[in-house]
């Protein structure tokens, strides 16, 4: 079983041209569990249910996912608003 922590991305600070820096986050979870064959629009479906993403529209953002590390950004802008990390036994 995989399980993941979500990380939230609480204070952004930065744009689209220059970049975003997370000046702060938090641990909202840590027992989150995510199969390997879960698609992006899967994970964002999960986060949504959980209701830490506040809209059902799926089209909104966007998953990069770098084996261990997922990352959930806002589509347009590319703001970074979560992290999901691999819990290693």
């Amino acid at each position: 079983m995989n399980t993941w922590t979500l990380i939230n991305y609480f204070d952004v600070w930065g744009n689209k041209i220059d970049g975003y820096e997370i000046n702060n986050q938090c641990v909202e979870a840590d027992d989150i569990v995510i199969t390997d064959s879960a698609s992006d629009d899967d994970i964002i479906n999960y986060l949504q249910i959980a209701g830490y993403l506040n809209t059902n529209e799926t089209s909104l953002f966007e998953v990069y996912c770098d084996g261990d590390f997922i990352e959930i950004c806002v589509r347009e802008t590319g703001m970074p608003l979560y992290s999901l990390r691999r819990n290693v036994a």
